[in-house]
């Protein structure tokens, strides 16, 4: 097949995989973004904790919040890990729906400020992260039809960068919009610079977006060109024979010295006789932070059960777990997230860009009518 043949299919399955698909996958980007964005907000509207000097113990934290919840149990509590943040120790209050209520509190000065409900997809977010999951269909099928829609993305991606590729080595002018471009060309350049410049970002969202749709088969697959084997750098630790901690503060002073080079985040409180205190970690220098390093701490053996630490994971693991980090933006830093949330704008804006330029060199096809009237030609109806 000649190449000229070639980047012509190549053109028309791009052009008609969008035209086709573009509704479902500005659903799916717009979203997303709208997920993330509402994840944030409840983020920053955490209250300050503005107190300076020595935060208290564990136990004085959670004394506090049991002053604000008498009739409740905590169950988990928060560490803050920056100056100004508060200390968040959550109390399950219901279970239809499942919902906590998280008690914020001022780890210096002991000050409660203030409490949040929280309930677990609402009616509002339940419709979002239904659209985004399952574009509204049953769970069971909408999830596969999102997932193909996911590996149709990825191959327009790879596909649209075929199509860029600078065929007369003008490499520059393949990056940037021409200043004078109007029209057609100006909506060329805005298509390819765009496309280019958030190419990367697409295939990560979109390969990531076809693991969560389909787990078992990426992952098979990733098993087979990854090696399968744990490290042997840093093994799951487990059998240590610790004094069992009475309170969470001695939880967390275990904990650390079973992970030395990590600092807790959190930790769940045994709720009846025999729950264990399960505390998580994350990593003080650079590595993996999800999933969490767990530590179990089992009361009745007055042991350290297990140390899962993703350090350890085999290099198919990490590749996995960094697939859902990607995708969902957990631990990977502010800059990474507003990436991710232009990521869902860019299947609008390269919809709107292609389907114009897929009508206006529609429209320059069609016969003119001075042109044909000057010929003594009839256009014709079609």
């Amino acid at each position: 097949m000649k190449p000229r043949s070639f980047r012509k299919i190549v053109e028309t399955v791009h052009l008609w995989t969008g035209l086709v698909l573009c509704v479902p996958m500005i659903l799916i980007g717009l979203s997303g973004s709208v997920l993330l964005v509402q994840r944030e907000i409840l983020s920053l509207s955490v209250p300050s904790a503005l107190a300076t000097g020595e935060p208290q113990s564990l136990v004085r934290i959670i004394d506090a919040a049991n002053a604000a919840m008498p009739v409740m149990k905590a169950n988990w509590i928060e560490l803050p890990q920056v100056a100004g943040r508060p200390a968040s120790v959550q109390f399950a209050v219901g279970r239809r729906p499942a919902r906590n209520v998280e008690v914020y509190i001022d780890p210096v000065s002991l000050r409660v400020l203030g409490t949040s409900e929280i309930v677990r997809r609402g009616p509002i977010m339940s419709t979002i992260v239904n659209l985004h999951e399952f574009l509204m269909f049953p769970s069971a099928f909408g999830l596969r039809l999102v997932g193909w829609i996911a590996v149709a993305m990825t191959l327009m991606g790879f596909s649209g960068l075929f199509l860029w590729w600078p065929r007369d080595g003008r490499w520059l002018r393949a990056f940037l919009i021409a200043r004078r471009a109007r029209g057609l060309r100006l909506h060329l350049d805005l298509h390819h610079a765009v496309g280019i410049w958030g190419l990367l970002l697409f295939l990560i969202l979109s390969i990531s977006g076809i693991y969560l749709a389909f787990p078992q088969t990426v992952s098979s697959a990733v098993r087979v060109v990854l090696p399968p084997h744990r490290s042997a750098a840093i093994a799951e630790r487990g059998g240590i024979k610790p004094n069992w901690p009475n309170d969470p503060d001695q939880a967390v002073a275990l904990a650390m010295s079973a992970v030395p080079d990590a600092r807790v985040t959190g930790i769940q409180l045994p709720g009846n006789s025999g729950t264990p205190y399960i505390a998580q970690l994350e990593i003080t220098g650079f590595g993996p932070a999800v999933p969490p390093i767990t530590v179990t701490m089992d009361r009745d053996s007055a042991d350290i059960v297990t140390i899962d630490d993703p350090r350890s994971y085999s290099a198919a693991e990490r590749f996995l777990n960094l697939l859902y980090a990607l995708h969902f933006s957990v631990g990977m830093g502010a800059a990474w997230t507003a990436l991710v949330f232009l990521s869902g704008l860019l299947p609008l804006f390269l919809a709107v860009t292609g389907l114009t330029i897929w009508w206006k060199k529609r429209q320059a096809r069609r016969p003119q009518p001075a042109l044909l009237a000057g010929s003594g030609t009839q256009p014709r109806l079609t």
